[in-house]
């Protein structure tokens, strides 16, 4: 559902607050339900690098996987109180799911990652032989931000920071498949024969869903604004299993836009956050469009970073112009990624009191 803002929340008992890392950017409700697009929508959407929402899309199968998101949620918690996820998968519920396709092998550190909480490898098994080998699951937190607990699980294989450099479909395959034997609930997707025949229509191909998450995220987190581009993918599938969040989502060209027009009308109103030194250095951005986008795809964005992610303004701004959805439970939100120029950021904040649960897989061609 597209979002709507809300200037009086306490005159509206279905308002919920978009607050992460501490910074409340306002209330908002949900508009008039949406309905399921038709196909040529979609395809001229997708094509444009729109968000597209299925609202409801997993409505029955989320209640079918009712006790596999309850066991989903109940190893999330464990993570967040300090279990070592490794001891929680060796217990025998878990090892019943992975024997005797997965060994878990043990715990690694890639040593990179600041955020990482445990890394898990595992190998495939084949007729009692090595099949694979360098397959894992890493979990991770969202942010540094204390109060925030948001967490997520990714599956994959090989070395993350030469990810791009190989290409090996068997590994991509298996751990695909790990990631279902974990949380069988992956199966909403991957098994849904209307979703599946929506993209095939839609992308012409049927896609393999590969380098899979399992987020959770919690009360005060969610992601900032980015891009999901990456080599070989064509976008991303979200699904919302339990709880809701909130999404500003929208193509690069009309982010760039949505900046440039907000700052040429709206700077007055940024004075409370900002001071003149650094709207002055936003306003020099707007100026031109490529160093706006330089900045923008820069892992250092500076100023331009507090504008999108913790600028009230701005959320409301965005929301306003029709930029925000409200995912519930079974609603399904594809998000184009085909290159840098042609791709939908997304920020996503979490609308609830308690942590919520969700799947999100890159879409690849298929074999």
């Amino acid at each position: 559902m597209l979002m709507q803002w809300v200037e009086h929340p306490e005159e509206q008992t279905e308002a919920a607050l978009l607050r992460r890392r501490g910074i409340r950017h306002g209330w908002v409700r949900a508009r008039t339900p949406d309905s399921m697009p038709d196909r040529g929508a979609m395809l001229h959407h997708w094509n444009q690098a729109r968000a597209i929402h299925l609202p409801g899309l997993f409505l029955p199968s989320v209640a079918n996987h009712a006790d596999h998101i309850r066991d989903a949620l109940a190893i999330m918690r464990r993570v967040r109180e300090g279990e070592s996820c490794l001891d929680i998968l060796d217990e025998p519920r878990y090892q019943r799911r992975l024997q005797p396709d997965f060994e878990m092998l043990a715990a690694v550190h890639s040593g990179h990652d600041p955020q990482e909480i445990e890394k898990i490898a595992f190998d495939a098994v084949k007729s009692g032989e090595l099949f694979a080998e360098d397959l894992w699951m890493k979990v991770s937190r969202l942010s540094f931000y204390e109060e925030d607990a948001s967490v997520r699980f990714r599956f994959s294989y090989g070395l993350e920071m030469f990810k791009a450099q190989e290409d090996d479909p068997l590994r991509e395959r298996l751990a695909a498949e790990l990631a279902e034997r974990i949380f069988p609930e992956c199966a909403l997707v991957t098994e849904d024969a209307e979703l599946n025949a929506l993209l095939r229509d839609m992308l012409g191909l049927q896609p393999m869903f590969v380098e899979r998450i399992i987020y959770s995220n919690a009360p005060n987190g969610g992601a900032q604004f980015h891009q999901d581009v990456e080599q070989g993918h064509l976008g991303v599938i979200y699904a919302q299993l339990h709880g809701r969040t909130g999404w500003l989502a929208l193509p690069r060209s009309a982010l760039l836009e949505e900046i440039r027009a907000f700052l040429a009308e709206g700077r007055v109103l940024l004075h409370a956050d900002f001071d003149e030194g650094q709207l002055e250095a936003l306003c020099h951005l707007a100026r031109d469009r490529e160093r706006l986008v330089d900045a923008l795809e820069s892992e250092d964005q500076g100023v331009l970073e507090q504008l999108l992610n913790q600028s009230p303004m701005f959320t409301r701004w965005l929301v306003e112009h029709g930029w925000g959805i409200m995912l519930q439970p079974g609603d399904v939100l594809l998000l184009p990624q085909q290159t840098t120029d042609l791709c939908c950021w997304h920020a996503v904040f979490c609308l609830d009191e308690e942590p919520g649960h969700a799947l999100s897989f890159a879409l690849a061609p298929g074999a």
